[in-house]
């Protein structure tokens, strides 16, 4: 992603800060403790897993969670639910592809997988990291925003999140 400004107190705090080594099934990965990133730990995992799985930036993941619930599992905005606001009626079949049925919205887990399971499916279609977010939004206007150039605030929201959390991991 397009690297913008370091956020000094941002960059010195992660450093000062004791990591946290978790592996998964792929590698080790730094997770900073939650008082850096206001991210649980559990959902930092998550993302990591599903991130290194799906071939999907982790941060990016975790950006889009906490704008679309604060990290909250249950949260629920009309057929749009979980840890990342999944339309559950339009992605009953992702659910049911992985084995799931789409009451278990409120799995974290589960949630996290079908949106990013979407996601990978938006970034071979479309490449562009603003395009897809659009789309993952449901921007009607997202794919000929995004072949100009232009970024909605809710996409600039996602990449600067983001950006913070790969400067606070170092990359």
């Amino acid at each position: 992603m397009k690297k913008r400004g370091i956020m000094g107190v941002f960059l010195c705090v992660a450093l000062s800060m004791a990591p946290t080594i978790t592996a998964n099934a792929n590698s080790l990965s730094y997770i900073p403790p939650q008082e850096v990133t206001g991210i649980p730990q559990d959902i930092y995992e998550t993302a990591n897993i599903i991130g290194s799985e799906l071939n999907i930036c982790p941060e990016l993941l975790l950006a889009i969670a906490e704008r679309e619930s604060t990290f909250r599992p249950d949260a629920v905005n009309g057929s749009c639910k979980g840890l990342m606001q999944v339309s559950v009626n339009l992605h009953k079949d992702r659910f049911e592809k992985m084995g799931w049925s789409a009451t278990e919205w409120s799995n974290g887990y589960k949630n996290m997988y079908v949106a990013a399971d979407y996601l990978a499916e938006l970034f071979e279609k479309y490449e562009d990291v603003g395009i897809v977010l659009g789309v993952y939004h449901g921007e009607s206007e997202a794919v000929a925003r995004g072949m100009k150039g232009q970024l909605s605030p809710y996409v600039n929201e996602i990449l600067t999140r983001s950006e913070e959390l790969e400067r606070i991991n170092n990359k």
